[in-house]
């Protein structure tokens, strides 16, 4: 036997696995000696004290300003005419958020017990629990709302919420197998109705095109063969192409977002930062580690120049300085468009090196044992060491998607009215110049922006878990 001497870890000892009554627990972690019993009559006092005067100040503010300006808070100028547009939008799109959470929740509730995991299915209360900030952030945007129509468009959407997840878990495994496609193709038809203009479907359709080639190519047999394979790319492609052709030969009626603004724009934004950002800065990092010089290169140099220009710099170009770049005759992109592709590229590069850094946490023999069982080099990639890579980085990512979602108020600099600027337009209204209800517009964006940011976390630490994150 060896004589080297093996350390023995000595774990240390946590709280009692029991529930403690009230009185109990007060007094084992608050008053459990004399030092701690000064910092919790210090601190009690000092919360308490914060708290009067918050309530006090809450209870008593003016927000006549909040309520004259909701519409411009939620939506920015979208004419009143069109009203019917978002609305109806947003139906769709949280419809078919509920018909994808279910279908996905049943097939993960069938994988497990297929493979003998515990599983149960997620209750209402359960969800209520976990996304309770926003809930009750919408509930009080809807209390200052003059009219009863935003109260009963809020309980349609629950009601649509619910009633799209129970028909998600109950349809057949056949249909829940294209539950990412069917939830897709909502989502574009939802963005159709709120801004039907050719450029943006057309777009949008290949965007999803290409996200459906790719993943019917990860789950196609190998004894499908290249018939299989082009069938798989080509379908999706070719109808993506026409409608495409469709759309700029008979463009669909509908409103530009050029008058977009307010929290809508802010979500929006955040939300095509993430999806688009996230598969190029996947691709980046991978390329940043391929053996191609001209690939490598190209990858470092994008991603350490965006690193290290701020994101209000690089606004501003796209705004002012990209256009002298364009040909005379080109028609200038939109405000939104120029911001949305600069917010893509940033994002990229900082999930680049986010996932740079998961892909080095991959132990090298995991790669060649894959290799060396005959598996082909994107296979390894796509089904080894990317999983790995993105649970363990699964924190960071987080973290850098609510960056993206507060730095989005930097798009006021190129004149985009997002959340926080309307609480400077609200301000500068003549009903309310010199009535100091600044720390009331703000605070009210504070709480909306708090909403969604705690959300994000909440379901990280969650997603942590359920992977077993930092556990070996």
């Amino acid at each position: 036997m060896s004589d080297l001497a093996i350390p023995i870890v000595v774990e240390p000892e946590g709280p009692p696995s029991k529930k403690l009554p009230p009185a109990d627990w007060v007094k084992a972690n608050l008053f459990n000696g004399p030092m701690n019993s000064v910092l919790t009559v210090v601190f009690g006092l000092a919360g308490l004290v914060g708290l009067i005067f918050a309530l006090s100040w809450v209870f008593t503010a003016d927000y006549a300003i909040v309520r004259a300006n909701l519409r411009l808070f939620m939506i920015g100028q979208f004419p009143r005419d069109e009203l019917w547009r978002p609305w109806v939008s947003g139906f769709v799109l949280i419809g078919g958020l509920g018909f994808l959470s279910g279908a996905l929740a049943r097939n993960t509730h069938e994988s497990n017990i297929e493979k003998e995991l515990p599983s149960e299915q997620a209750s209402w209360p359960q969800l209520l629990r976990r996304f309770w900030a926003i809930v009750a952030v919408l509930i009080f945007f809807v209390s200052f709302a003059r009219t009863v129509l935003p109260f009963i468009g809020l309980a349609v959407v629950f009601v649509l919420l619910v009633a799209g997840r129970e028909f998600g878990w109950r349809v057949s495994a056949v249909v829940r197998s294209r539950a990412i496609y069917i939830g897709s193709a909502l989502f574009i038809i939802s963005m159709l109705i709120l801004a039907g203009t050719s450029t943006l479907g057309g777009y949008a359709l290949g965007l999803l095109a290409a996200f459906w080639a790719s993943a019917e190519v990860g789950r196609r047999d190998r004894s499908e063969g290249w018939m299989g394979l082009a069938l798989r790319w080509g379908v999706p492609l070719l109808a993506a192409i026409v409608v495409f052709v469709v759309q700029v030969l008979i463009p669909l009626d509908g409103f530009g977002w050029e008058d977009w603004g307010g929290l809508h724009i802010t979500l929006f934004t955040t939300v095509l930062g993430i999806t688009l950002g996230m598969p190029f800065g996947i691709l980046l990092a991978l390329g940043r580690q391929s053996d191609l010089p001209v690939l490598k290169t190209a990858s470092i140099g994008f991603i350490e120049f965006v690193r290290g220009v701020p994101l209000i710099s690089l606004l501003l170009f796209s705004n002012l300085m990209l256009p002298l770049f364009l040909p005379i005759d080109f028609d200038r992109p939109a405000d939104l468009s120029l911001a949305i592709f600069v917010i893509m590229g940033f994002s990229a590069a900082y999930i680049a090196e986010i996932v740079r850094g998961g892909l080095q946490a991959v132990p090298k023999g995991q790669t060649e044992a894959a290799q060396a069982s005959g598996m082909s080099p994107g296979a390894v990639q796509r089904l080894i060491v990317m999983p790995q890579a993105l649970r363990a980085v699964i924190p960071a990512m987080v973290g850098q998607f609510i960056a993206l979602f507060k730095d989005t108020s930097l798009l006021s600099i190129i004149g985009i009215t997002e959340f926080l600027r309307v609480s400077d337009v609200a301000n500068a209204q003549s009903d309310f110049v010199g009535r100091g209800l600044a720390p009331v517009t703000y605070l009210f964006v504070a709480i909306g922006y708090w909403a969604f940011a705690y959300t994000m976390s909440k379901e990280s630490r969650r997603l942590e878990v359920k992977l077993g994150v930092g556990v070996r």
